[in-house]
């Protein structure tokens, strides 16, 4: 329940700088997770994580604008069930939450009705908490879902939360909190890059764990299996989303997620998957042929993508915007495709296409793999965390590829997070010779 990655001097500090951004006259108030329905371990919501680290169900996190005081809510010991003998976080606790977190006052839930009865504004989340493999797209994308169900009338948990405060106090305004939090978040610490970095690490090993254990015949979850064996071994709490393991076909679909199919001779794979280490995680994409050879077509488009994504890489610098380096990498690659053979016409012209395509420098990475934060809109500072992904496309032929690394923008340039996984062509084809762990498994 006492997390020890973050001191409570950071999380004093995140805090100031949100009351800051709020102004005066506001507070801001942020329910807690409310714990699994089953066995599974409790996770925290990412903002209430970030503010406090405090790891308790059904906590409510209350911060002042005006003098940056903070008091988190909690239910009382009878409400909360005992999991290990650390002391759980609740009101009885409240000396070592205080602690621990560097919260101004821990109350109980009844306490927090008399504290909304001063402020002229309020701002609260607006979707449902980020937590495990959810971001909050992925949030508003399923409450979208459910509204649009003529036979799903429920609120959201962030709704009705919204809702009731609105009944019981009529004169606060409510204002959306998200995008302070993105602004926030934005920008990594030192103790949050020391995160990033492991979760970095443990990404790349697993994934060179991946390419030596793959051969025609073995299944797409298997190779999530020796993942996700990686992460455990290293520390992760698990993988940090849902695995993509899209074998032949199936990698047209960017985010496929079934990794249900064998892997065929002759097919390229492309994986995508991450650890969560102490709640930050990781962003990687590869691709290497079943059988071990890449052929002379998958060769050409995929050392084509490799070559742009080294170029991107070589142009992210602080102080720099997106779109230029984007238009650099451009200019770079034109060059580059004057010399290059492709098999087909038509590949070729999905190459130049890359050249209009503005994502390849794509999400924000950090609490969740696609991150809030608009790190497209500005100068890049020191501490952006963001994924690199250049990104082939040919639906006439159903061909898509490419390659992802997490970097972290510092002053000098970048630090590739994920350095450790092998980019080039001729290295991957190197590690598949390698034994892997699932040959351990194999029939004798």
């Amino acid at each position: 329940m006492y997390q020890t990655d973050f001191t409570p001097d950071e999380f004093r500090a995140r805090r100031s700088r949100l009351c800051e951004a709020m102004g005066g006259k506001g507070m801001a108030l942020l329910q807690g997770a409310p714990g699994p329905k089953g066995s599974e371990p409790f996770q925290q919501f990412k903002d209430f994580y970030y503010l406090c680290g405090i790891e308790a169900p059904r906590a409510y996190l209350l911060m002042e604008g005006h003098s940056g005081r903070t008091t988190v809510f909690l239910p009382p010991a009878s409400q909360v069930e005992q999991q290990s003998a650390k002391p759980v976080a609740c009101v009885e606790t409240a000396r070592v939450v205080g602690e621990k977190s560097g919260v101004d006052a821990v109350l109980g839930w009844a306490d927090l009705a008399q504290h909304l009865s001063r402020p002229a504004w309020v701002y609260m989340p607006f979707e449902d908490g980020e937590i495990g493999a959810v971001n909050r797209h992925h949030a508003v994308s399923w409450a979208a879902s459910q509204a649009a169900d003529p036979w799903d009338t429920r609120l959201t948990r962030a709704a009705q939360c919204i809702e009731t405060v609105r009944r019981r106090f009529p004169h606060l305004e409510v204002r959306n909190l998200s995008p302070l939090m993105d602004e926030l978040r934005l920008i990594k610490s030192p103790s949050e890059v020391r995160l990033l970095r492991r979760a970095g690490h443990l990404t790349a090993v697993a994934m060179n764990e991946a390419i030596r254990s793959t051969r025609p015949g073995v299944m797409e979850y298997q190779l999530d299996a020796v993942m996700r064996y990686h992460y455990l071994a290293g520390g992760a709490r698990d993988r940090a989303y849902n695995a993509i393991i899209a074998g032949g076909g199936n990698s047209f679909y960017g985010h496929y997620s079934e990794n249900a199919c064998p892997l065929h001779d002759g097919d390229l794979v492309l994986v995508d998957c991450a650890p969560d280490v102490g709640y930050y995680v990781s962003d990687i994409g590869r691709m290497w042929p079943v059988n071990g050879t890449y052929s002379p077509e998958q060769r050409a488009i995929y050392g084509f993508v490799v070559e742009y994504h080294k170029v991107l890489l070589d142009l992210i610098r602080p102080g720099r915007m997106v779109a230029a380096i984007h238009a650099a990498a451009a200019e770079r690659m034109r060059a580059v495709l004057a010399d290059w053979e492709f098999g087909t016409p038509a590949h070729r012209e999905a190459a130049r296409a890359m050249f209009d395509f503005r994502g390849h420098i794509s999400h924000c990475v950090g609490l969740t793999v696609h991150d809030g934060g608009l790190h497209y809109s500005r100068p890049l500072e020191p501490g952006m965390v963001f994924s690199v992904d250049p990104q082939f496309r040919l639906p006439e032929e159903k061909l898509y590829y490419r390659v992802e690394d997490t970097i972290v923008v510092t002053e000098e340039g970048l630090e590739n997070l994920t350095v450790e996984a092998p980019l080039e062509l001729d290295d991957v084809e190197k590690l598949m010779q390698e034994p892997g762990l699932l040959q351990a498994f194999a029939a004798p």
